[in-house]
């Protein structure tokens, strides 16, 4: 067989090879994580963390309100107990008590603040929950597709690297190297048909001479981009 013929043949099955592998490894990534899944879930993560936030703050403030209640109510009851006749200390326990119920009054709207806020934030959550669970049952669809075409791919990639096989067995050992190494180097295309006396890659025209050559099943390199040519 004309061996530059041969290596264009080799080429066509490397080129489909070539896509399949590339369209493998896509499905690969959508299938590990999908975007639409990703941003969803982060989503739900930021409005949970926001929850979680508030749940704190409004248990911290409750807590704080019960702390003050309870130190008011115990110096109301040491105030009034009649146990305390000293004036200064009567004065003393007044102001403590005005203190403690102002500072719990101050507490009551930063607790309503919180309770709107954690309200609002576990919507939030709901609605991320909601968002994701719909972004995963549409991909789940698309998912199964996608799996189903990785399998069908695979079977072909696997049938296509048979006939790789057999079409390098036509090209003779010498000529491999060179056509791996311009297929490295030459974004997949080693090997560019003559169309109308030019290099059917580059569009160089070429000589006659060069065309003749090729013709005989010379193995010739286009002067201009490096591919071999064939026709």
């Amino acid at each position: 067989m004309n061996q530059a013929v041969a290596l264009y043949h080799l080429q066509i099955i490397d080129s489909q090879s070539d896509t399949i592998r590339k369209r493998l490894k896509e499905i690969a990534e959508v299938l590990q994580q999908t975007e639409a899944a990703q941003l969803a879930r982060a989503e739900l993560e930021k409005a949970e963390a926001t929850f979680h936030d508030w749940q704190k703050r409004q248990a911290s403030l409750e807590q704080e309100g019960m702390r003050l209640r309870d130190e008011a109510a115990s110096t109301e009851h040491r105030l009034y107990s009649g146990q305390v006749s000293n004036p200064r200390e009567l004065v003393d326990l007044q102001d403590k008590l005005k203190e403690l119920v102002s500072r719990r009054e101050a507490l009551e709207e930063p607790v309503l603040e919180a309770m709107i806020a954690l309200d609002d934030s576990g919507r939030a959550v709901d609605v991320a929950r909601e968002t994701l669970q719909g972004v995963m049952a549409d991909e789940s669809a698309m998912l199964s597709e996608l799996t189903s075409e990785q399998g069908v791919l695979s079977n072909e990639l696997a049938k296509l690297t048979g006939q790789v096989e057999l079409a390098r067995a036509e090209v003779l050992l010498d000529q491999l190297p060179l056509y791996d190494r311009l297929r490295q180097r030459s974004g997949g295309v080693a090997v560019a048909m003559i169309r109308d006396d030019a290099c059917g890659v580059c569009g160089v025209e070429l000589t006659t001479q060069i065309v003749q050559q090729v013709r005989h099943s010379a193995i010739i390199i286009c002067p201009t981009c490096g591919r071999i040519l064939a026709i």
